[in-house]
């Protein structure tokens, strides 16, 4: 065989070696949907910077998935979207007549009492209803209702809950809490006589032929499959997490679930009643979509609470659940009226782009619309924050250049004498006001601009947001000691 031959079909071989090494790293889809809706889904994953991102659009018996970086089975932490399934579980419970799901707490878990304003609810006036459709009162405050420590032990929690203040009177207002399902894990736990993790795979998981569904991160990771989340910083994405359980144990049933999209498009189907199952999960499912009548107040733009953990659109009955923990973002939208269905999973927190996401797909596969997402407000305060940080640098060589200065003018004979005239007096003040701004901005703006408490915000702050604290105290720093030097530093007093 001549070289020349060879040297081609080697350079062949080589090439052909090489798009098999960087395939995995390409975005790709497996899909019936139409070549520009399936382009521009992909177009708005690259704009997330996402990793791995895994979209499953359901339109009747007709599945399609769109994937980036990631397979059908790829696991995702699935946060809060893990609420539903465990909604599912309590109701399962009611259908085989071991609960209602209107039984006071008590009646369940004899430990649990709750006061309002100083004094013991009734028993009778806290129900699992309230628990699962976040009408108990126990609101998401992580700082008054701290989910279970790693080391905590189930005793030690109960104790630590066990007559706790609730926020409101239950059934007169709505405040979505993972407390709440982290008590209804205990639940079914309490009343199946078997662990969360047996009970959800056993009675659940399995029988709905979900394989892929783990109720932690260790079961998940045995697979090999599980994508590890990732956090913004400095304009760009870094991986930060992987085993999110800070107690699976008692955390889990609030949002410990990890999945695969094939899986949740599966479940997405069983809720839309175009996958067959057994009967009685069937009627479970009917149940879970009712809407709650007890609360008077919607929990936000027209959505109440179902009985199955969903939040429900009053107006045009779009069934959705959405999640978001350290690292990863997850949500499922249902249509009943179209029958159809979307879920995104990604393993990079994005707020509420998540579900711009799902509208972007859904739009693009049934309406042929292709709108584009919003910036995620987290992006702008990476950029916010990562200006920030260019600015410490800026200010710790000002800083530096000031004390290799004021070394100097020591040397060559200069004093320190205060001098507190009203100039310098002006000069405090005004400098004053830049560093509480600036304090400000750090410690307040972001928890105002996404609504959010401190705690929850620094689970899932980009990386610039910790690296800020020090640029804004060297500020600081500057602008005080600039102004001492001003202030204290005399040309020593020459005598004739």
């Amino acid at each position: 065989m001549p070289k020349v031959i060879k040297g081609r079909l080697l350079s062949m071989m080589l090439c052909f070696i090489m798009l098999i090494l960087v395939l995995p790293t390409f975005v790709f889809a497996q899909t019936g949907v139409s070549r520009e809706a399936e382009e521009h889904i992909l177009n708005e994953l690259r704009r997330t910077n996402i990793p791995n991102a895994a979209v499953a659009v359901i339109q009747g018996e007709e599945t399609s998935f769109i994937l980036k970086n990631s397979e059908l089975d790829t696991l995702f932490s699935i946060a809060s979207v893990t609420k539903p399934f465990t909604a599912f579980g309590v109701l399962l419970l009611e259908d085989m007549g071991s609960l209602s799901i209107y039984d006071p707490v008590n009646h369940h878990l004899p430990w649990f009492e709750v006061r309002y304003n100083g004094v013991l609810v009734p028993h009778d006036d806290i129900t699992i209803h309230n628990l699962i459709t976040h009408t108990s009162g126990i609101a998401q405050n992580e700082e008054r209702f701290p989910r279970a420590a790693p080391s905590e032990t189930t005793d030690e929690f109960i104790a630590r809950l066990t007559g706790m203040e609730i926020d409101f009177y239950p059934a007169t207002n709505i405040a979505y809490s993972n407390m709440a399902y982290i008590i209804l894990g205990l639940l079914i736990e309490a009343v199946s006589g078997q662990g969360y993790d047996d009970f959800m795979t056993q009675q659940i998981f399995r029988p709905l032929g979900l394989y892929d569904t783990f109720t932690n991160y260790e079961q998940a990771s045995d697979t090999g499959r599980v994508v590890s989340g990732y956090r913004r910083g400095f304009l760009h994405v870094w991986q930060a997490y992987k085993n999110l359980n800070r107690n699976r144990i008692i955390n889990t049933a609030a949002g410990g679930l990890y999945s695969s999209a094939s899986d949740l498009a599966r479940w997405a189907g069983i809720q839309l009643g175009i996958i067959d199952v057994p009967e009685q999960f069937a009627r479970i499912v009917q149940r879970s979509h009712i809407l709650n009548p007890d609360a008077n107040v919607p929990f936000a733009e027209g959505f109440v609470f179902a009985n199955g953990g969903w939040y429900v659109n009053s107006e045009n009955g779009r069934i959705e659940h959405a999640g978001g923990d350290r690292g990863y973002s997850a949500i499922i939208r249902l249509l009943p009226e179209n029958n159809a269905a979307v879920v995104v999973l990604s393993n990079l927190r994005l707020e509420n782009n998540v579900g711009e996401l799902g509208d972007i797909a859904l739009g693009a596969v049934l309406d042929n619309t292709f709108n584009s997402r919003n910036f995620d407000l987290l992006e702008w305060i990476d950029i916010g924050f990562t200006l920030l940080c260019a600015m410490g640098v800026v200010f710790l060589g000002l800083l530096i250049r000031l004390m290799i200065k004021l070394r100097k003018r020591l040397q060559d004979g200069e004093i320190i004498k205060m001098n507190f005239s009203a100039k310098n007096i002006r000069l405090l003040i005004s400098g004053s006001i830049f560093s509480v701004a600036g304090l400000i901005f750090y410690y307040i703006f972001p928890f105002v601009v996404l609504d959010t408490v401190r705690e929850r915000f620094l689970l899932n702050s980009p990386v610039s947001f910790g690296v800020a604290a020090i640029a804004i105290w060297i500020m600081v720093l500057y602008d005080v000691f600039s102004w001492w030097v001003k202030v204290s530093v005399q040309p020593a007093i020459t005598r004739n």
